[in-house]
């Protein structure tokens, strides 16, 4: 019996060494860590494509200009001295229309977020101004003065970055505000006035109306907006976006004197605008491109 537990005992000795030496050898040896499990970089997360329609209102702009007078006979064109007067227009106006807009943009948290857009426009311009004199009646000293009828278009390139705030989601529907600034290229064309001489035929520059064209400038203008609205989730990656949006534009050159008046010695810019405000709504589509 001493015999057998005896050869029980040095067997598990035996066991317990054989299994020590084994645990010791594999923490000699070298460990493996499993390496890292790579996440999937979402390629253009947060970014958006955008397009609007739009509708611009009705814009009355005020419009200083000069007039322009020098003796009509053209061998005495070197002695009579130039005459030039200035003026402003009765009413001038930016007539509404619609506009279109494209755009891309990030969106950086779920409040913020910010795009460039490009918007383009291209409305009909009227403008009106009735002067006293030289316009009269012969029969009368009085009269009632030579009514100038302008028209002519206007188009417009809005380069504009903006930032908005999204004001949370409500069963799909986000409300948000913004704010954006830009530079605005606004391009009118020649303006055809009209003349006439109001109560009477008489002298309004000439005998009955007249009709002249004024060359129409370009030029860049600073801008800022303002913007609110809605968007409403129609799926992950598809919103329906309808706002409103105020915009302001910086004043600048509008028309150069007409082709006869240079010929006739008429130097420098004939008419500037004081700059406008703009007032818009519209509706797009935002697609985040995930």
């Amino acid at each position: 019996m001493k015999a057998i537990v005896r050869s029980l005992l040095l067997g598990a000795v035996s066991l317990v060494s054989v299994s020590s030496a084994t645990l010791a050898a594999d923490m000699d040896g070298p460990f493996y860590e499993a390496p890292p499990e790579i996440e999937p970089v979402e390629v253009g997360n947060g970014w958006y494509l955008r397009g609007d329609v739009a509708y611009d209102f009705k814009t009355d702009v005020d419009v200083d200009y000069q007039t322009f007078s020098r003796a009509l006979e053209p061998n005495f064109y070197p002695l009579v001295p130039i005459s030039y007067g200035a003026e402003s227009y009765d009413e001038f106006e930016i007539k509404d229309g619609p506009a279109f807009s494209l755009g891309a943009g990030y969106q950086f948290t779920d409040m913020f977020r910010g795009d460039l857009t490009a918007h383009y426009w291209k409305q009909d311009v009227d403008g009106s101004d009735l002067r006293a004199g030289p316009c009269a009646p012969l029969s009368s000293p009085l009269g009632t003065g030579c009514l100038a009828s302008d028209t002519g278009d206007v188009r417009a390139w809005e380069l504009m970055a903006n930032a908005y705030v999204d004001l949370g989601n409500f069963a799909g529907f986000t409300p948000y505000v913004g704010a954006g600034a830009g530079a605005v290229h606004l391009d009118y064309s020649s303006l055809r006035s009209e003349n006439a001489c109001v109560g009477g035929v008489a002298a309004c520059g000439n005998t009955g109306n007249v009709t002249i064209a004024q060359e129409g400038l370009d030029s860049w203008r600073f801008a800022y907006a303002a913007m609110a609205g809605v968007s409403y989730d129609i799926n992950q990656t598809l919103k329906l976006d309808i706002g409103y949006r105020y915009l302001n534009v910086d004043g600048g050159d509008a028309y150069s004197f007409a082709t006869t008046s240079i010929n006739r010695g008429a130097s420098g810019l004939q008419a500037t605008d004081d700059g406008f405000d703009r007032h818009t709504i519209q509706a797009g589509l935002r697609y985040s491109l995930f």
